[in-house]
């Protein structure tokens, strides 16, 4: 399930953010909520801040990974898997490592 995306549970905030993907390694997948970050379509989002927002490919289109709007969702929400973005891995790794441990 880590990187998988899925369509934003959140209806109201659907059209801003449409997904959102999850960070949460497999090994810590307990409990009932799942730790995810919201994904924004890149020609909606300003400037992209660096490292600490990777662009990604979902569906043949650019997308940013929103580090700062990383929260939790209760897994019962999420359903409807519509891509991983595994390949993606390094990039958002080094946005996590930025954003927490400034390297």
């Amino acid at each position: 399930m880590q990187f998988d995306v899925f369509p934003n549970p959140l209806a109201r905030a659907r059209r801003a953010f449409p997904y959102i993907v999850v960070l949460q390694s497999d090994f810590s997948a307990i409990g009932s909520d799942r730790i995810i970050a919201f994904v924004a379509a890149r020609e909606h989002v300003g400037k992209v801040a660096g490292r600490l927002m990777p662009v990604v490919e979902i569906r043949q289109r650019e997308f940013v990974v929103l580090m700062p709007s990383i929260t939790n969702v209760p897994l019962s929400e999420i359903r409807g898997a519509v891509g991983n973005i595994a390949a993606y891995r390094d990039r958002i790794v080094e946005a996590l490592g930025w954003m927490f441990l400034g390297i």
